[in-house]
């Protein structure tokens, strides 16, 4: 079961995907300077593109749960009776779930009456990407309360390797610029700016893959260890 929780995290990124780029189109991002009218003609060029490649985003929000779960479970292995890090992780991974959920909705929302008034299209697209880009926090906790795990683990055979740890301090810090999209309409920091969006969005699925990898590793070495 922990190995099914751990290979989920590449049904997350392939489902996250897919909702962005062939189903909604929403690749290349849209650019914050777009008038009313561009972007209510941009939700009526691709509605059901749109519906259901926001469906698929929710559904890999969902699944991101399990995934943050077993990292939990290995992160418990180190903390032990004081779980705090391990906790830390579990609930802001499970808030960060909620920041594909929410979004996808906002999304589908904008794309549910193409015929509505330009400027309420518009208005829901700013809030669907500030919800989808600017939340980083709930990210940037995670991630942090993985390393410092990493960074405590005195067992002679360590859970997980010490770089694992800087690692997630490097993507913590590569997510940050994500929060700066409010301030920004063009630029590397606006919602489709090189920083805010497709460095984070790289290092994103990078994240999945070398966690999933690591996961699998940490899960054979626990099979291998007494009860």
């Amino acid at each position: 079961m922990q190995k099914l929780c751990a290979r989920s995290g590449y049904l997350v990124i392939a489902l996250f995907g897919l909702a962005f780029w062939p189903l909604a189109r929403f690749i290349p991002v849209p650019s914050p300077t777009m008038t009313p009218l561009e972007v209510a003609a941009m939700y009526a060029r691709n509605p059901n593109g749109i519906r259901f490649g926001m469906l698929m985003m929710s559904i890999s929000g969902a699944i991101f749960t399990p995934f943050v779960a077993v990292i939990s479970i290995q992160m418990k292995r180190i903390e032990g009776v004081s779980p705090i890090l391990t906790y830390t992780q579990l609930s802001s991974g499970s808030v960060g779930a909620l920041f594909f959920i929410i979004p996808a909705i906002i999304f589908s929302s904008a794309a549910y009456r193409p015929d509505r008034a330009p400027e309420l299209t518009s208005l829901l697209n700013d809030l669907a990407w500030f919800f989808a880009v600017m939340p980083v926090a709930a990210a940037f906790m995670q991630n942090v309360a993985i390393a410092l795990a990493i960074f405590s683990d005195k067992r002679a055979r360590p859970v997980f390797p010490r770089w694992l740890g800087y690692f997630n301090i490097w993507v913590a810090l590569l997510f940050a610029p994500g929060g700066l999209v409010t301030f920004f309409k063009t630029g590397p920091f606006a919602w489709n700016g090189l920083l805010a969006f497709y460095v984070a969005g790289t290092v994103f699925a990078a994240w999945f893959f070398v966690m999933v990898h690591m996961l699998l590793k940490a899960i054979d070495q626990q099979a291998q260890e007494p009860a």
